[in-house]
C-alpha cells in the first residue's frame, strides 16, 4: 500500500508541477460553468412559459436540467481524460524513466493502481466544481439529496471509465501524442458506434428464404451484436442514475468497463516479461 501511495503522490503532484493539471481543471471549470448557466437559463424560460416548449405544466427539474447537465459533464471527460492519461505510461517510456521506475521495489499493481488513483483524484477535484454548481441549484430549488449523490456518482463512474481506457492506451503507446489521440479516438468510436447501433432494426434481418435453423442462429447472433453495440457508449447508463434512479446493472457496467481495461493494462505490463 505504501508503494502504491508513493506512485500516487508522484503522479498526482506531477499534474500540478506542469501546466497539464491547471489546464484540464480550468477547461472543465469554464465549459461546465457555461453548460450550467445555459441549462439554468433554458429551464427558467421553460418554467415561465411551459406551453411554448410543449409542456402542460412546469417541467421536471431533474429531467430537463439536472440529468442532461450531469451527463454532459461526464461526457466532457471523453475530451479531457486523454490529457490526464496520455502521460501516465507513455511519457515514462518516451523519457526513459519507465525502466528506472521498474527497477524500484514496485509491483505492477503498485504502478498501475497508483497511476489510476491519481487520475481518479483529479476527477474528484473536478467533481468539486460540479458540487458548487449543484449547491447553487439546491439553493434555488429543492432537490432530494439522493438525486445529488447519485448524480455525482454517475459523473464519477463515467470519468473513471474513460481514465481506465486512457491508462490502457497509454501503456501501449510510446509517446503522449499517440496516446492522447488514440484514447480520444476509441472513446469517440464507442460513442458513435452506439448511436449508429440505435438505428439498426430490432428484428431479425436474415432473409425469410433461409432455412429456419440458420435464420434463427443468424437472428440470435445479430441480437447479441446489436445489444453489445448499444451498450458501448459510456453515457448510456448515466441518464437515469443522474435522476437518482439506480439499477445494479448500470453500476455494474461502469465497474466492469473500468476493470476490463485495467485488466488489459496488467496484461500489457506482463508482456515485457514475455518479451524478455
Amino acid at each position: 500500500m505504501k508503494r502504491m501511495l508513493a506512485v500516487f503522490r508522484r503522479e498526482f503532484y506531477g499534474y500540478f508541477l506542469t501546466p497539464v493539471g491547471y489546464v484540464v481543471v480550468g477547461m472543465f471549470a469554464v465549459i461546465s460553468g457555461i453548460a450550467f448557466t445555459l441549462s439554468l437559463i433554458g429551464y427558467s424560460k421553460m418554467s415561465i412559459a411551459p406551453t411554448d416548449y410543449g409542456y402542460n405544466t412546469t417541467p421536471d427539474l431533474g429531467e430537463t436540467l439536472l440529468s442532461p447537465y450531469l451527463v454532459f459533464c461526464g461526457m466532457l471527460f471523453m475530451f479531457l481524460s486523454p490529457l490526464l492519461t496520455m502521460r501516465m505510461v507513455a511519457e515514462e517510456k518516451n523519457r526513459g524513466t519507465m525502466e528506472l521506475l521498474l527497477t524500484w521495489p514496485l509491483r505492477d499493481r503498485d504502478i498501475i493502481f497508483g497511476k489510476y488513483l491519481a487520475g481518479l483524484a483529479m476527477l474528484l477535484v473536478m467533481l468539486l466544481i460540479i458540487g458548487v454548481h449543484l449547491s447553487l441549484l439546491g439553493s434555488l430549488a429543492p432537490i432530494e439529496p439522493a438525486v445529488l449523490v447519485f448524480g455525482l456518482l454517475a459523473v464519477f463512474l463515467m470519468g473513471a471509465a474513460f481514465i481506465s481506457l486512457g491508462l490502457f492506451v497509454s501503456s501501449l503507446a510510446r509517446n503522449q501524442v499517440t496516446s492522447g489521440t488514440a484514447t480520444f479516438g476509441l472513446s469517440l468510436l464507442f460513442y458513435v458506434a452506439g448511436n449508429l447501433g440505435a438505428q439498426l432494426p430490432d428484428t431479425n434481418p436474415a432473409p425469410a428464404a433461409w432455412p429456419e435453423v440458420l435464420r434463427a442462429a443468424a437472428g440470435h447472433i445479430y441480437g447479441l451484436t446489436r445489444g453489445l453495440i448499444l451498450e458501448l457508449p459510456v453515457d448510456t447508463h448515466a441518464g437515469e442514475m443522474a435522476l437518482g434512479v439506480v439499477y445494479p446493472g448500470d453500476i455494474g457496467y461502469y465497474v466492469l468497463f473500468s476493470a476490463f481495461f485495467l485488466f488489459l493494462t496488467f496484461r500489457v505490463f506482463e508482456s515485457r516479461n514475455w518479451r524478455g
